[in-house]
C-alpha cells in the first residue's frame, strides 16, 4: 500500500523507516539497540483531531490534538520531556517467553473526530386521524371521524468523552530479561530516552468516543530484519583477493586477518 495512505509514521533524526510486511505483521520497522526515534503524525482532513497513542499496548492516557494540516514530529512522552527510545534484551525462545513479550514494540494510533454537542431536549405533539365506524350508530351506517392526541418527550443525549494532552500518564517499567535457554531471541521494547526539547501547550476540547481510523507499527530488533541480495556487501582478502563471506573473520584460503 502506497505511504502516503498513513497517517503515522516511524522515523529517526527525521527521517522516515523504511517499512515490512510478514505474516502476522502488515506494518514493521527495524532498529538498533538503544535508537531514540520519533512519530510523525499528520492531519490531512478538515477537521481537528484528537491523537491517542498506546506503546507497548501501554496507552499514554492523554490525547494530542492536531488542526487540519497540521503536522508533527513527535519524539517525547506527554507526562515526562524525555525522547521515544527503542531497547533491546535477550529472552528465552519458549512459548512462555513469546506470549510474554507479545506486546514488545507495539505503537499504536488511533485517531477521533472532535466532537461537535448535538445535546437537545424537545417537547414533540403528533397528531394522526383514523376512520371508524361508531358502534352507536352502526345501524344508521354513519361513519364517524375521531382524533387521537400523542404527546410524548423526547429526550436525546450523546455521550462523549472530554480529553487534553500534556497530563500526567504512567509507563510500565521494562521487564528484567530472563535467565537465557539454550537459545534465545532479541526482542526490545519502548522506554524512555534522553531529555527533549520538545514543548505543548495544553487544549481543552471533546472527542468522540470511538476512533474513526487506528495504525498500529510494529518495532523489531535490527538483528531480526531479513537480508536481501542487496543487503550483502561483497569482501575480499586483502592477501590473496580470494572472495569472503562476510561472516569470516579469517581468510580460510590464506589465513589472513580480515
Amino acid at each position: 500500500m502506497n505511504n502516503n495512505y498513513y497517517k503515522a509514521r516511524l522515523a529517526i533524526n527525521k527521517s522516515l523507516l523504511k517499512e515490512y510486511s510478514n505474516n502476522e505483521y502488515s506494518r514493521i520497522v527495524y532498529m538498533k539497540d538503544n535508537s531514540e526515534f520519533q512519530i510523525q503524525l499528520f492531519n490531512p482532513y478538515t477537521y481537528t483531531i484528537g491523537i491517542e497513542i498506546s506503546l507497548n499496548d501501554t496507552s499514554l492516557s492523554n490525547m494530542l490534538v492536531l488542526k487540519p494540516g497540521e503536522r508533527i514530529w513527535l519524539e517525547r512522552y506527554f507526562d515526562d520531556n524525555r525522547k521515544f527510545l527503542f531497547n533491546t534484551y535477550e529472552v528465552e525462545n519458549s512459548y512462555e517467553a513469546n506470549k510474554a513479550i507479545a506486546n514488545n514494540g507495539n505503537v499504536t494510533i488511533k485517531f477521533y473526530k472532535e466532537l461537535i454537542q448535538n445535546n437537545w431536549y424537545v417537547n414533540k405533539s403528533y397528531i394522526y386521524t383514523k376512520d371508524v365506524w361508531d358502534t352507536d350508530v352502526w345501524d344508521n351506517n354513519k361513519l364517524t371521524q375521531f382524533t387521537t392526541t400523542c404527546n410524548y418527550n423526547d429526550n436525546i443525549s450523546q455521550a462523549f468523552t472530554s480529553a487534553n494532552y500534556c497530563s500526567s500518564s504512567s509507563i510500565t517499567s521494562p521487564l528484567t530479561a530472563s535467565a537465557s535457554a539454550a537459545s534465545t531471541i532479541e526482542t526490545g521494547r519502548i522506554e524512555k530516552g534522553g531529555h527533549s526539547n520538545q514543548n505543548f501547550s495544553s487544549v481543552y476540547k471533546d472527542f468522540e468516543s470511538f476512533p474513526f481510523r487506528t495504525e498500529t507499527i510494529k518495532i523489531l530488533p535490527y538483528s531480526q530484519k531479513p537480508l536481501h541480495k542487496f543487503d550483502l556487501v561483497k569482501r575480499y582478502c586483502s592477501n590473496c583477493g580470494r572472495k569472503l563471506n562476510p561472516k569470516h573473520k579469517f581468510c580460510p584460503y590464506c589465513g589472513t586477518k580480515v
